[in-house]
């Protein structure tokens, strides 16, 4: 599997964990009115992207992933009117303060940074009583094959030796005292004086 689907895929089941109320889902990054309709008749709902932007070389031979992140949080009025911007906001929230500095179980991400939130305002979908917000950071994930761990490590049969094996040292002496001549195996109690 892709490094960056399952990086997807630890943020995704994240959010299940904190908010247990909404559908999450991945999209590819691009959304209409089309796409909120269908979304609605999932509401409360959040639908994760990650879309790279230029990356850059890093001194192992991995290539540092620039990720944007875009969570797209769909809820509506139910109760009363207008309710649904409420709710919104608070997803919105609660997304926003997880995300900060989060690598989302990978230790390959560096924590996520330039956490940006909104709410969308857009005059049909208020009137339909539908209210979209909008979560959005970076993260950095490291991709690829780290060349210098394979320059510095040994391996054996393929995979790095981590743990080098023990050897068992045996060793035989005597032991004198005074004029008996002891083996390690006898006990030697001192003589009282």
């Amino acid at each position: 599997m892709s490094k960056i689907v399952a990086f997807r895929d630890n943020i995704i089941d994240a959010i299940k964990e904190l908010i247990p109320d909404l559908d999450v889902e991945w999209y590819d990054g691009l959304f209409d009115e089309h796409d909120i309709a269908d979304w609605v008749l999932k509401t409360p709902c959040a639908r994760v992207a990650v879309m790279n932007v230029p990356t850059n070389h890093l001194s192992t031979g991995e290539l540092n992933a620039h990720l944007r992140v875009v969570v797209v949080i769909v809820d509506e009025n139910r109760a009363v009117d207008r309710d649904g911007d409420a709710r919104a906001w608070d997803f919105v929230e609660q997304i926003a303060v997880w995300a900060n500095l989060n690598q989302f179980g990978n230790p390959d991400a560096a924590p996520a940074t330039n956490v940006k939130f909104q709410r969308l305002s857009q005059p049909v979908l208020r009137r339909e009583g539908v209210s979209v917000g909008v979560v959005e950071w970076l993260s950095n994930l490291t991709i690829g094959v780290n060349r210098a761990r394979q320059r510095d490590m040994a391996f054996h049969l393929g995979l790095p030796v981590e743990k080098m094996p023990l050897t068992t040292v045996v060793t035989s002496s005597d032991i004198h005292q005074g004029d008996r001549h002891l083996f390690e195996s006898e006990d030697v109690t001192p003589e009282e004086e």
